[in-house]
């Protein structure tokens, strides 16, 4: 009769492990596959495909894995298509990848006998924030556009009003030079664009003083001289080299930075699609006018970037993908090797593919990453 059950019922707390894991398993591995799916050789006549993979059943339970100082982990077995074009044929093989740990019902993982736990990361959410400094009582604002992967764009504005971009922490250049890139080349038609924003002028024109480029490709090779300081800048190459640096391959916002960018700038784009996680001319018009706006206005308080509003929580799933990107990388460059190498006649996906570089990376973040951490015994 003493005995009263509890007003709440506790949830299950490492949901938070288990569902990240779950998520990885379906979606993540799923994701870094296709990235890079399919290889293709140098002569473009051969190309690998990656089709799908599952997980076979463990080896061991988890007391015997604990008493004999195992991992708790099951093979990971991936399907793969070779299509040769020359002589039209296609092979299709079964890869066995290596041995891939496994989470436990506690969202623990079982690593030579030993549970680890994975604490998950509290970041800065990628998306763009507005920030502000103080020069002579008057407030100077400027910008950070951050993705999840790929180059920083920070905006400043100076003394005299004019908007000047970093990209990576590298010198500035002036942000209409990045208008330009982005296809906005003529000059009338960026001041059109902001006219209602900035209405004497005093923050676009200015900017186009400062600016040097006056068409596309001068654009591009101003940029370049920033980011590659001392190398030849030639079109093409900067075309090539800038172009790189804002496609998916290498600049992704994440549906995370893309929904604080929608709610931020009131722009609507969908989070999910891969072609709206990458910078547009749009995003980069919106976030400059918001600048003018602020600067204008002048008493605007600045994004708190320590507000949890603003940070995310990067759980057990996305850290271990982000680290397998690595290995597959480096997996994909054995594989460009090989096809380019070997005959192409005789050749089995099996030769191609070398997963030491893969496990290597799976092994290194379960035994040496920071976050991953004894079980608290």
């Amino acid at each position: 009769s003493k005995y009263r059950p509890p007003l709440e019922d506790l949830p299950n707390l490492s949901e938070v492990q288990l569902n990240s894991y779950q998520k990885f398993l379906e979606k993540g591995l799923a994701e870094l596959f296709q990235e890079i799916s399919p290889v293709t050789s140098l002569a473009k006549d051969v190309s690998l495909e990656f089709l799908n993979y599952y997980l076979d059943e463990p080896k061991f339970t988890e007391v015997y894995t604990k008493e004999h100082n195992l991992s708790y982990e099951a093979p990971l077995r991936l399907m793969t298509r070779l299509t040769s074009n020359k002589t039209g044929e296609v092979k299709e093989q079964e890869i066995y990848l290596g041995d891939f740990p496994l989470m436990t019902q506690r969202g623990t993982f079982i690593v030579n006998g030993v549970e680890r736990v994975i604490v998950s990361q509290l970041i800065r959410s990628s998306g763009v924030y507005f920030t502000a400094h103080q020069v002579r009582g008057r407030r100077f604002y400027g910008a950070k556009i951050i993705p999840n992967r790929g180059a920083w764009l920070e905006f400043e504005t100076e003394l005299d009003g004019s908007i000047h971009v970093r990209i990576d922490r590298k010198r500035k250049v002036a942000a209409t030079t990045i208008l330009r890139i982005f296809g906005l080349t003529d000059n009338d038609a960026i001041v059109r664009t902001f006219e209602d924003v900035d209405k004497d002028g005093a923050h676009i024109k200015r900017t186009l003083e400062k600016d040097t480029a006056k068409t596309q490709d001068e654009a591009y090779i101003e940029v370049y001289k920033r980011v590659r300081p001392g190398e030849l800048a030639a079109v093409d190459n900067a075309r090539a080299l800038i172009g790189a640096m804002f496609s998916f391959d290498r600049y992704d916002l994440a549906p995370v930075g893309r929904f604080k960018f929608n709610q931020r700038l009131a722009t609507a784009k969908d989070p999910s699609s891969e072609n709206d996680r990458i910078l547009d001319l749009g995003d980069v018009t919106a976030v400059i006018r918001e600048i003018v706006r602020l600067n204008l206005a002048g008493d605007i308080p600045p994004d708190d970037i320590d507000n949890l509003g603003n940070r995310r929580l990067r759980g057990m799933g996305e850290l271990l993908q982000n680290k397998l990107r690595v290995g597959i990388q480096r997996m994909i460059r054995i594989v460009r090797d090989r096809l380019s190498t070997l005959d192409p006649y005789t050749l089995t996906p099996a030769q191609l593919i070398n997963a030491r570089p893969f496990m290597a990376a799976v092994k290194e973040f379960f035994t040496s990453s920071q976050l991953s951490q004894f079980m608290d015994q």
